[in-house]
């Protein structure tokens, strides 16, 4: 739950700042990795619910307790991640954070609060009017949600914790197939073409509105992932950035009050 957690973090701070978050720390010089594979950061989310049972070890290959993988980790300590030659996860690698990491941390924490602040001012406020298509080239419109409470995810397809947090939408979207008072749709930033082989490996049973960089923009999202409600008179009721473990209940629960 901790390192899905500092995926999160790691998203949001990458649309807000830039910045690469590359871990500069120090490579150990024991022998508790040989043999281990490193891996990189682009494929940290391949590996789902396995990150909430990993095991973090220090410099001197002492296996980390909770608590203080939770302090490294919350002041700004980036991971390294190892697999066997089957590419099985086996370990990560943590030590504690340099002052630039702190530094880093505590920037990425304050841009996430101001932004986070901006966009709840949308809250209750009207949506913001759309005509777009959606990936089979069916055209959808903001009037056309009008009645209905709209599930709303703004993602693109290099963002692990977007994928992360797709079973646990899925699993959503599965339990509320039934009630025609319920749409979702997802506003994704990549381009059409690139979406079928993302597909080959991933599901989202969202509908998807590809293309959508310009809708995001208008509507300031700029970490993700970011999960919005619209409520059946057309007004934002909900609006979340970040990958927040659990955030299906928090949806449902939503929904729930709007129906």
């Amino acid at each position: 739950m901790i390192f899905k957690i500092t995926l999160q973090t790691i998203c949001v701070c990458f649309l807000l700042t830039m910045a690469s978050c590359k871990n500069k720390t120090t490579e150990t010089e024991n022998s508790f990795i040989d043999g281990l594979t490193e891996v990189p950061e682009s494929e940290w989310g391949t590996f789902g619910s396995e990150l909430d049972t990993v095991k973090f070890f220090d410099r001197d290959g002492t296996e980390l307790s909770e608590e203080q993988t939770e302090i490294y980790f919350s002041g700004g300590a980036k991971p390294k991640l190892y697999t066997d030659e089957k590419g099985i996860l086996k370990l990560g690698f943590l030590a504690a954070p340099t002052e630039e990491e702190k530094k880093l941390m505590e920037e990425m924490r304050a841009q996430f609060r101001a932004q986070e602040a901006k966009l709840q001012d949308a809250v209750g406020k009207p949506a913001i009017a759309f005509d777009l298509l959606d990936y089979d080239g069916n055209r959808i419109t903001s009037e056309s949600l009008k009645g209905k409470v709209t599930v709303v995810n703004f993602w693109f397809k290099e963002c692990k914790p977007c994928i992360q947090e797709m079973p646990e939408l899925n699993e959503l979207v599965s339990t509320l197939k039934t009630n025609q008072n319920v749409q979702f749709l997802a506003f994704s930033l990549t381009e059409k073409d690139q979406l079928p082989s993302f597909f080959k490996k991933h599901t989202f049973d969202y509908r998807i509105i590809p293309n959508s960089q310009s809708y995001a923009a208008e509507n300031g999202i700029t970490g993700y992932p970011t999960n919005m409600i619209i409520d059946q008179q057309g007004n934002i009721a909900f609006l979340k950035t970040g990958f927040i473990p659990g955030i299906a209940d928090q949806i449902k629960e939503e929904i729930e009050a709007l129906l």
